[in-house]
């Protein structure tokens, strides 16, 4: 009596093999088990195991897909939201991953000179701020200074200094973000309030309940007092500071956001980190 010899496993590549030749080229299991030799229940069981072998590749290799879409879809939105933040947008939602996500970016791109970038822009804004405040500080000191007060002191009329502060730090936030032409000394609205008073402000910015008669000449008297103070600040070396930091901020976030565009519109970041699905 022969001996049997039992066939080796049939390996990964030739029941793949078996699964192309049945569903490509319309061989049937019994043509393919006597053409290599194999028992036909061998071919048939090797065929549903390749079958479940691609749909097994194909479905992690959606969920693959999917998560690596969803990993660049966070650093294209933390791109986003920095991009924001340099034009202006104050409705940037903030999300408690977002310096898990600015890590990963980091790994992703080690060398980039967004973070030169985002260094030099965070110590020009703290410059600004100090700036802004020198200026606040130069103001008051002027103000304290200032003999044209006297003639609405003696009137009685105090509230026009703290009126004029605050009128004019409020400009100086307009200069700090860039807008150095703002001004309200010519925003003049006389508010009547009866029995011969008005309340004139300034912008915003009350002077204090006038005699109607003495209003007119008190806020053209006062606004030539603003327009004297706006100007001795804008040539004095604070403001000048604060003008040259902002052109700096300026030309820092308009380069900042020509990297950022590289992620925000090519929506795939080159490098690898650790939160990457592959």
């Amino acid at each position: 009596m022969v001996k049997r010899t039992r066939k080796p496993p049939v390996k990964l590549q030739q029941r793949r093999d078996w699964l192309k030749r049945y569903e490509e080229e319309n061989e049937s299991p019994p043509q393919i088990a006597i053409k290599d030799g194999f028992d036909i229940r061998t071919v048939r069981k090797q065929i549903d195991l390749a079958k479940q072998e691609r749909e097994a590749r194909e479905a992690r290799s959606i969920v693959l897909r999917d998560a690596l879409e969803k990993h660049y879809d966070d650093l294209r939105k933390f791109a986003e939201k920095l991009n924001s933040e340099i034009t202006g947008l104050s409705n940037v939602p903030y999300s408690p991953d977002d310096d898990l996500i600015e890590a990963a970016l980091r790994q992703h791109l080690p060398r980039s000179p967004i973070w030169t970038y985002l260094a030099k822009r965070e110590s020009l804004q703290k410059k600004t701020d100090v700036d802004k405040q020198n200026l606040v500080s130069n103001m008051k000191e002027t103000l304290q200074l200032n003999n044209k007060f006297k003639s609405f002191t003696d009137q009685g009329l105090e509230t026009i200094v703290p009126g004029i502060i605050a009128l004019l730090e409020k400009e100086i936030e307009q200069w700090s973000h860039g807008n150095v032409g703002h001004t309200l000394k010519d925003s003049l609205v006389i508010d009547p309030t009866g029995e011969g008073f008005v309340n004139p402000r300034l912008g915003f910015s009350r002077m204090g309940l006038m005699k109607e008669g003495e209003a007119e000449g008190n806020m053209r008297h006062l606004r030539d007092i603003v327009g004297d103070l706006e100007s001795h600040l804008k040539k004095g070396s604070a403001f000048i500071d604060l003008q040259q930091n902002l052109v700096e901020l300026d030309r820092t976030g308009n380069k900042l956001r020509e990297e950022l565009a590289v992620i925000r519109l090519r929506r795939i970041v080159p490098g690898h980190c650790k939160y990457c699905p592959l």
